[in-house]
């Protein structure tokens, strides 16, 4: 598990675009799944390579226009993973 260097945090709509938009690997999707009911903020860890394949993912479903109603919300998903991916910060205080 030492491969789980990066740590962002999700709200509750984030996970749920994730699991919608982006095809996690199954370790991630689990992990996201385990949180779903949650109205929390949660820190999900992965890997840099689960990062990069679900920022590719998310910018793929956006692309081929899968997004629908959703096009904008993934793009800031996006935008704010590219961050963390970039700078190592995936905290949510960056949006404020």
């Amino acid at each position: 598990m030492s491969d789980l260097t990066e740590r962002i945090q999700l709200m509750p709509e984030e996970r749920e675009l994730i699991l919608k938009y982006g095809y996690p690997f199954d370790r991630l999707a689990k992990s996201l799944r385990r949180h779903a009911s949650s109205e929390a903020i949660n820190t999900i860890l992965m890997s840099a390579y689960e990062l990069e394949m679900l920022i590719g993912e998310l910018s793929r479903s956006i692309n081929h226009g899968e997004c629908g109603r959703d096009e904008d919300a993934v793009i800031d998903l996006c935008d704010r993973l590219e961050y963390a991916e970039k700078y190592g910060d995936g905290e949510l205080d960056i949006l404020y």
